[in-house]
């Protein structure tokens, strides 16, 4: 895929990952049930990151994502992104994340992910 199809799919996937009303079959037609997360160096299984996720969704009354760059090359995709959400308490949450995903049978099935607080 090309860098502007790479930027598509990931607006799409991380849109089905923060709507509230996602299941975990829509998921996962962009992730792989094999998927595997390391953030910041500790590694999550699919599940780990699904349950997880889940929890945060819980807090949150509204997400916003922005992509500012998206590079593919292979099966590799490379990206940063903003995310700025809102919590049902009124405090804010904002930071960068900058990730490698890989990408296969159109699915990604890892990313290696270090994000900071802005």
């Amino acid at each position: 895929m090309d860098d502007a199809e790479a930027a598509l799919f990931l607006e799409k996937a991380f849109e089905t990952l923060f709507d509230p009303k996602s299941t975990e079959k829509e998921v996962l037609e962009f992730f792989s049930p094999r998927y595997k997360q390391d953030l910041n160096g500790k590694v999550y299984t699919f599940r780990q990151f699904l349950d997880s996720l889940a929890e945060l969704k819980k807090q949150l009354r509204s997400t916003r994502i922005r992509f500012t760059s998206v590079m593919s090359s292979g099966d590799t995709i490379a990206e940063v992104h903003v995310v700025q959400a809102l919590k049902k308490d009124g405090t804010t949450l904002k930071f960068k994340v900058m990730a490698f995903q890989t990408v296969e049978k159109g699915r990604i099935t890892k990313v290696e992910e270090v994000n900071c607080p802005l």
